[in-house]
Parts: C-alpha cells; sequence; structure tokens
C-alpha cells in the first residue's frame, strides 16, 4: 500500500511539473517593416523601424526585448531597440516600432550606392526577440527599398534632407 501511494505522488509531482512548463512557445514573425529616417544630425541618424509581427500561439505573449542590427546594401548602419515591452494577443498580429541609431556616413553611403545604380537599396534587420518568459528568438527580415525622390528640405531639427522611401518587403 505504502508503495502504491509514493507511485502516486511521484507521479503527481510529474504531472505537475509538465503542465506548469505549459506548451513551448513559437516564435513570433515579422509580417511587415517599415524603416523611416526621422533625423540626420551628423554624425548620427536616428531611424525607426516600424515591425508588424504575427504571433502564431494560442496564448497572449508579451515581447520584453527586441534588440536588431540594421544593414543597408550589406554595411551594418544601426542598432535598433524597443522601449518598453509590448503583447501581443494570441493568434493575432501586434505593430511595435524600434528605436534605432546609427552611423549618417554609411546610411547616405548606401543611399548613395543605391541611387547610382538606379535599383532599390537592400536593407536587413537582423538580431534577437525576448519574450516575457525569457525565451529568446532569434530573425531576420529582408527586403528591398525602392527610391522614389529626394527632396531638398531644412528640417527644423537640424536634417538636411528628407528621403522619401516606397518600401518593398520580402519574406526571408
Amino acid at each position: 500500500m505504502k508503495l502504491r501511494a509514493a507511485v502516486a505522488v511521484v507521479l503527481a509531482v510529474a504531472l505537475a511539473a509538465c503542465a506548469a512548463m505549459g506548451p513551448k512557445l513559437a516564435a513570433p514573425e515579422i509580417v511587415g517593416a517599415n524603416v523611416r529616417v526621422v533625423q540626420v544630425n551628423l554624425p548620427e541618424v536616428t531611424m525607426a523601424i516600424d515591425l508588424t509581427l504575427s504571433n502564431p500561439n494560442a496564448v497572449e505573449i508579451v515581447v520584453k526585448a527586441f534588440d536588431a542590427r540594421v544593414s543597408l546594401e550589406g554595411e551594418r548602419i544601426a542598432t535598433a531597440s524597443l522601449a518598453a515591452p509590448v503583447t501581443m494577443p494570441a493568434n493575432a498580429t501586434a505593430g511595435m516600432t524600434l528605436s534605432a541609431r546609427g552611423d549618417a556616413a554609411a546610411t547616405l553611403a548606401g543611399v548613395g550606392r543605391a541611387l547610382g545604380s538606379g535599383r532599390a537599396m537592400r536593407y536587413e534587420i537582423a538580431g534577437d526577440v525576448t519574450l516575457g518568459d525569457g525565451t529568446r528568438f532569434p530573425f531576420v527580415r529582408r527586403g528591398e527599398i525602392a527610391l522614389v525622390q529626394h527632396l531638398p528640405l531644412r528640417h527644423p531639427v537640424g536634417a538636411d534632407f528628407v528621403l522619401v522611401v516606397q518600401k518593398v518587403d520580402q519574406r526571408s
């Protein structure tokens, strides 16, 4: 009788441990990306990266951190991060904006190469997303930005130009 009770206790503890672990979460997927130049104040450029993420999980998840490296034409130009956690509903999409700071010279060189070649500018956003439970997922998003026009303006906060772009996204 004592043996049955001991086996029952061990099984109950094992089942409780499995239940506490819950289902393994799938990585959120980047389904849309848009990079905006916010300010150019030499030698630095400030950008906003608007992302749309899809949560494939049957439960709500919290994106605690989102750290990224941004490259143009194969050259790293900036690093980006999420300012505050974002809650994503189950089986739905959510938007978030990453704040990015980078090297204005590298950014302008990438834009110049694309303008000179007459083709779309290639970009890559890569890094790690960390969920509220500490789970980390690597990600990569690549695409092209078709340069539409370059307008000479004097921006009130010191930028010497405004670059108007049309994005052409690609999944990877």
